[in-house]
Order: structure tokens, then sequence, then C-alpha cells
């Protein structure tokens, strides 16, 4: 958690007169965190603080499911309006924030919250895209922390004004190990607490207990294209389920990894597969229409792309470098015929993608493709010395 400290935060549109809250509770939207947030609130014996020493916050992705935002707007805004609960609705603005606030917006900030701002403002999806990859599975969830934790952490910073508060996250009995990651963020004034798995409580309990107090079935919250909800079989039926309901969710997940997957043909949204197969086997037509049409609509281009894996420590593999340079803009057929006048080795991939493949060492990569023209070029500053110590003079 940040350090700032909350006389030199500056985010427009916090209640500053609200209070400073003992309780901070994390609303992901999901099953979990309802179930939590549904016991406080309609048994006031079960928790041991006041309603108005806590505060709910929310960081929205801009990618949730529709069918999320209806169901908080139905059942559990009306509860917060009820009982005067302040909900903090925040979000990125841009790319990158700073613990003092900056590239973070403010969407709501309420004791009567009328609707939920589920679209945000600067979306996961952008991010993702305009860097042509996809979120990775596995490591410290990244795509979690500059989506959610890099707008949480100074908005928290800021209405708890310094003061010690416990940290609710609605982990449940299943992801102690997340509880425990968890708490190494706790500090002299932050402590991690997590009911839930106190309780006993696993996602089980969770929809039950959900079903018996609002008579519906409750999703777990994710991203329309969520590699962690994608990782089970389970997982990915469930998915299915939801992009049945919601075409457009599905065919923008499937946008996502077609630029991720042309600028490299392993990178998809399920490992050893993609969210493209997974639509096809199901029979997701209208999921397939509404992507080739998302795909009609949009400008292409040629890029250029290296990769350079340098040897990491012990003889370990070390951290791929990426060089993405857009050459040429237009319709698809006109990158088609622009790709084909570049040299290289023409390779057609599983994917049945076009690529012209250049001459590098073994441990590079170098190739020309046609995508859609949404990839921001893109290098670190240390990438043409590492391209250069790898392939050595050959290149020139």
């Amino acid at each position: 958690m940040s350090g700032t400290q909350a006389a030199e935060l500056q985010i427009p549109g916090i209640g500053d007169d609200a209070g400073r809250p003992s309780v901070v509770v994390s609303y992901g939207l999901g099953l979990d965190s309802t179930c939590l947030l549904l016991r406080w609130l309609t048994e006031p014996q079960t928790r041991d603080f006041d309603l108005a020493d806590m505060v709910v916050v929310t960081a929205m992705t801009g990618d949730e499911f529709a069918s999320t935002a209806q169901d908080v707007e139905t059942y559990m805004l009306p509860i917060f309006r009820r009982l005067g609960i302040r909900y903090i609705q925040c979000a990125r603005s841009e790319r990158t924030t700073t613990t003092s606030g900056d590239g973070v917006v403010i969407l709501d900030d309420s004791s009567c919250p009328q609707r939920l701002h589920i679209d945000g403002a600067y979306r996961l999806s952008t991010e993702m895209i305009t860097a042509g990859t996809v979120p990775q599975l596995g490591g410290a969830r990244k795509c979690s922390v500059h989506a959610k934790g890099w707008a949480l952490d100074p908005v928290i910073s800021m209405v708890t004004g310094g003061q010690p508060y416990r940290h609710v996250i609605g982990f449940e009995a299943g992801e102690q190990r997340r509880a425990d990651k968890d708490r190494l963020y706790n500090n002299s004034r932050r402590t991690g607490w997590y009911p839930l798995i106190e309780l006993g409580m696993d996602r089980q309990a969770c929809a039950a207990y959900v079903r018996a107090k609002l008579g519906t079935s409750w999703f777990k919250s994710c991203c329309t294209f969520c590699v962690y909800a994608m990782s089970t079989a389970a997982g990915r039926e469930n998915m299915v389920q939801r992009y049945r309901r919601e075409p457009l969710a599905g065919a923008q997940a499937m946008f996502m990894e077609a630029v991720s997957r042309r600028l490299n043909e392993r990178q998809t949204l399920i490992a050893g597969s993609s969210v493209a197969q997974m639509i096809s086997e199901a029979g997701l037509v209208e999921v397939e229409v509404a992507f080739q049409r998302l795909m009609d609509e949009t400008e292409f281009a040629v890029y250029e792309v290296r990769r350079v894996t340098p040897a990491g420590r012990e003889g370990r593999r070390g951290v791929t470098a990426r060089s993405v340079r857009r050459l040429a803009c237009g319709s698809q057929a006109e990158m088609n015929a622009r790709l084909a006048e570049l040299p290289g080795r023409r390779d057609v991939g599983a994917d049945r993608i076009v690529r012209h493949r250049l001459a590098a060492a073994a441990n590079c990569e170098h190739l020309f493709v046609v995508a859609p023209a949404v990839v921001d070029d893109k290098q670190r500053p240390s990438f043409e010395t590492l391209w250069a110590q790898a392939n050595g003079d050959s290149l020139f």
C-alpha cells in the first residue's frame, strides 16, 4: 500500500467531510465479496463495527460483464441506499498512475449510489490491445495490480487519512495463499482482513448464502477476457455460458486475442488453445459474427516485430524484450499486398496468419505481419543494445 499521507493526495470527487473509516471493503462485484457484504448488511450481529465506520470501494477495470453491473444495480445498490453505505467507485484515467493520485478518477462517491459505473475510464482492455498482448497467468497478477491496485491505493490512503484501518478482501476459504500474499502489504496503518476465510466459507457456501438471501445465482466477477477464469474446464464452460448471453463480450475477447496472436502466435488467452477455438467448438455463431464485424470495421497495419531473450542468471531464461514498429496503415487487403512486398521467408502459422520471417539469432525473432492498427510503437531504451549483442555483426 502507498505510504503517501492524505494531505499530499489530490483526487477530485472524494467527499473530504465524510469522516475517516476504520473498515475499508474492496468490493470486487463478484460472488465472494457480495456474500460478505450481504452478511454484514443483513445480519448486524455478524460484524464488530458500525456501518458508519465502513467504506466500500470498487476499482472499475472497464471490462466486467454487463450482467455483473445489472446484478449489482438490482440487488446491492438498493441495500447501500437504504442503509446509507458510503460507496466509492474509482478507476484509472490513463495507463499509469502515481501514489499521489495522478491518473486516478473518482466515478462516484456517494451514500446513495444510483448506478454502477461499470465502463470505468481507462480500460484494462485498452492497455492490453495497445500493447499487443494479453494478461499473463501466474506471478503477481499484474493485470489486477494495474487495473485495480493502482486506482485503489491512493483512494484508500486519502479516505483513511493516515489512520489505522482494516482492509477487507473477500478471499474465500480456498484462497488462503492469496490472503498470505496480501498480508505482505500490511503496515502500521493497514491490516488485511479476510472474514470468509475465518468463517471457513468456500465458494460453494458463498453461492448458497447469496442464493438464499437474494433468490438468484451470482457469478464470480471477472473481466470478459480473464485468463484465470479460462484456466480450468469449469471456468471455460462458465465463460461459454456468459458469452452465449453476451456475444459482444466474447467478440471483444476474440479481438484482443487476435491482435496479440498476430504479433506472437503463442500469445493466446487459453494456454495450449485459444478463446477463438473455445468459441468455435461451443458453436457460438453470434460471437463469431460480432467478432468479424469488429475486424471489418478496423483499420489494419503492417508491423515489424523483433524479440530478444537474453540469458538470465545461472543459465536461466531471461526476460524477453520486444520492439514493435508500425510501417504502414490501410485496409486489410492493402496491408496484405504491402506485406507481400517485404523481405523474409513467408510462413503460414497454425493460426493461418501469414508472417514474413527474417534471419535472427537463436534467442531472437524478427518478422513482419499484418494486424489491426491498434498497437502502439514501443520498445525499451536498451532494446537496440540487447538486439545488437545477440545478433552481432551478422545483421550488418
